[in-house]
């Protein structure tokens, strides 16, 4: 006997779906994209139905019932389309990516989600506040949550309308949102930006042109903190249109207020920080993502999508305008730009212009921490009272500490790298896992007292900096967290040493000098984007650098003659380094001429880890897929434990099938205790040299 089942996608790192019985009395509410409650291993759990299933009874195996299903609306065609490729960018279940595209629910809220009221009459004392928000209470009515929570009435108020028949309630007909937008050739362009304030009027500029065509625009930050600039700003400018916006400081109460209100579409401009863009943006024809290389865009959480390659992904689905506003492209957006895929914006913002002076500073063998004429070049900024900011590749103390005697030195036991000192704490940290060792005061191998440190983390170069220039304000940063927390614009000068956090627009405009400590520190990091990362900062640094002070700045490189060989090509305009770069990643079939994908498995175990990826290569050995090792695994993520990997290279239009057969194969060994990572090296995603669109 077959009975009515569907298949529930849940926010859980399990590479499938599961079936549930639909109730009787809940039949007609069921569709695809409605999201539901379920029982799940002793727990309740919000998922997502994905398709309807005729499961075959079995008389000792009875399928759980569906528990609920919550007042909202269905996630559209679109959107369902968008988490699945969510999930095969990121290698991530169906399930965490659906997650992305509904605020966290709370059941205490039914009531309200689940009624929409319409106002009897136009004099009311709410219809003038609801109609600033865009809302016709009378024709169109409003969600009961809106209704409440954006004119902060108290449920005891909202009965009493009710109970005088000021407001007539009637239940949500909650049904798929089809909307799309109709096919045409739409636009994909790549603006250079100025500073922040210049980069205003180009907002402007796209906002105004939206609404010529009469499209709503949807723009995404990096932060809330620029978000909050652009948003009091605008809101300025455009005093009659309708601004919302998103960004993971609203309380769970508010999102649901957005999400509702996006869902209505009671807004012109959106404005949102990363997960804005999972919103259900039903009608927008323009959106624009700001600052695509800021780290921001990256989710550290899983799914770890990047907003750059999910936002190319929904607009090839629903259409629409995309323009990506930067400084410097990085080498995939170049490679776009090269194949036609994005197009150059002409008559861009106008340019500040600066004076820079590039200084090579070089030692045979280093002997201070900071050479003479560096010193020399900080002192002489302070004495014009302006900033400096030394940039450092290491954080901790030192590189490295072990004896001067025998040789030896700390290293991780399951990394098999040094491990970074941190003096202040005086503990080792392995920069790849994390594992934490607290050093012994005499060397554990010849037992002898001279124990050393090697290499220049930012701490040390920070406590060789306050015994040099006492008196004067220097500051350490080492995560967006200090960096956020810092006054540049105070009359004091400041020195500013830090890693890749502090090379920040806001830094770099009110500084002058710019210091590459230990050039060389860069140049042989394990990650094949090593080169192209590197080029990216020396060129963002040189771009904001002094742009809100005098034009005339100093840019000092400190490195071993021994690579000075190597300095200048990171100084070469883009089309010239990323010519070079591109030429190398094809000859090897690195990204962007073709994908590639890390499998990571993690396990004590060495017979273990290698028997699941030897699996993983034996289901792909086929043509469509070039597969290396395994081999002894880089643990990209801050988790301890051996590691081996494989290396898999792939043409685009194949992600899906590679997706599906990696991912049957690490089901199937949960088992073997194995922990498996991924990381994806992608490709345009979605690209198709002669779209139609």
């Amino acid at each position: 006997m077959k009975m009515n089942s569907v298949s529930v996608a849940l926010p859980l790192p399990v590479y499938k779906v599961f079936s549930y019985r639909i109730p009787q009395e809940m039949s007609d509410k069921i569709q695809i994209g409605t999201i539901v409650e379920v029982e799940f291993h002793g727990s309740r759990r919000f998922g997502c139905v994905w398709s309807f299933d005729s499961v075959q009874n079995d008389k000792e195996y009875e399928l759980k019932s569906l528990l609920s299903c919550l007042p909202l609306e269905p996630l559209a065609d679109w959107q369902m389309e968008f988490a699945k490729r969510i999930s095969n960018q990121t290698f991530s279940s169906l399930g965490e990516a659906l997650a992305l595209f509904v605020p966290k629910y709370q059941l205490s809220w039914e009531k309200w989600t689940s009624q929409r009221i319409f106002l009897i009459n136009e004099d009311d004392e709410y219809f003038l506040d609801l109609k600033k928000h865009g809302v016709d209470p009378i024709s169109q009515g409003v969600n009961l949550f809106i209704f409440k929570d954006l004119l902060g009435l108290t449920t005891q108020k909202i009965n009493q309308l009710i109970k005088k028949n000021r407001i007539k309630v009637v239940e949500e007909d909650y049904k798929k949102n089809q909307y799309s937008l109709p096919p045409q050739k739409w636009n994909k362009k790549w603006w250079q930006r100025g500073t922040i304030a210049e980069s205003l009027n180009l907002l402007g500029d796209l906002i105004k042109d939206s609404f010529d065509r009469g499209l709503k625009i949807f723009i995404l930050f990096p932060g809330p903190k620029i978000l909050d600039y652009f948003m009091e700003n605008l809101k300025t400018n455009y005093p009659l249109a309708r601004f919302l916006s998103f960004d993971g400081r609203l309380t769970a109460r508010k999102r649901m207020l957005a999400y509702q209100m996006v869902r209505e579409g009671y807004f012109d401009v959106l404005l949102g920080t990363r997960l804005a863009q999972f919103l259900p943006i039903h009608q927008i024809g323009v959106q624009v993502l700001f600052d695509p290389d800021d780290f921001g865009h990256y989710s550290d959480q899983q799914p770890h999508y990047h907003s750059f390659h999910s936002l190319i992904e929904k607009v090839s689905i629903t259409g629409g305008d995309l323009h990506i506003i930067g400084t410097i492209p990085d080498l995939t957006l170049y490679f776009g730009l090269q194949e036609g895929y994005f197009e150059t914006q002409k008559g861009q913002v106008k340019q500040f212009t600066k004076e820079q002076k590039l200084e090579l500073v070089t030692y045979e063998q280093k002997k201070t921490i900071l050479p003479q004429l560096v010193q020399k070049a900080i002192a002489q900024n302070i004495t014009n009272r302006q900033n400096s900011i030394i940039w450092v590749q290491k954080t901790g103390y030192s590189v490295a500490l072990g004896c001067s005697d025998c040789g030896f030195y700390y290293s991780c036991s399951d990394c098999d790298v040094a491990l970074r000192f941190y003096r202040k704490e005086r503990i080792l940290r392995c920069p790849r896992c994390g594992k934490k060792v607290i050093p012994e005061s005499f060397c554990p191998e010849c037992h002898g007292p001279w124990m050393k440190t090697w290499g220049d983390g930012i701490e040390k170069v920070y406590q060789f900096l306050k015994r040099i220039f006492s008196g004067v304000p220097i500051v350490k940063i080492a995560s967006d967290q200090e960096r956020s927390e810092l006054d540049v614009k105070g009359e004091e000068p400041l020195i500013i040493v830090g890693t890749s956090a502090a090379l920040h627009e806001e830094l770099l405009a009110h500084s002058t000098l710019f210091i590459i400590h230990s050039f060389e520190d860069w140049l042989f990091l394990p990650e094949f984007q090593v080169r192209e990362k590197f080029y990216q900062n020396i060129q963002r640094a040189l771009y904001f650098l002094g742009a809100a002070k005098p034009p005339k700045n100093r840019v000092l490189i400190e490195t071993s003659k021994q690579y000075q060989k190597y300095i200048d090509p990171f100084f070469l305009p883009p089309a010239e380094f990323y010519k070079q770069e591109l030429e190398k990643r094809k000859k090897y079939g690195y990204p962007p001429s073709q994908g590639l994908l890390q499998v990571i498995a993690r396990s004590r175990n060495k017979l273990n880890r290698e028997m699941v990826l030897n699996k993983v290569k034996n289901e792909l050995k086929v043509d469509q897929f070039i597969v290396d090792g395994p081999f002894p695994g880089d643990s990209y993520l801050k988790k301890s434990g051996w590691s081996d990997q494989l290396v898999i290279k792939f043409e685009p239009s194949v992600l899906s099938t590679l997706y599906n057969k990696v991912t049957a194969v690490v089901q199937a060994r949960k088992s073997t205790g194995v922990e498996v990572d991924f990381k994806v090296y992608n490709t345009l995603p979605g690209w198709v040299k002669d779209d139609p669109r």
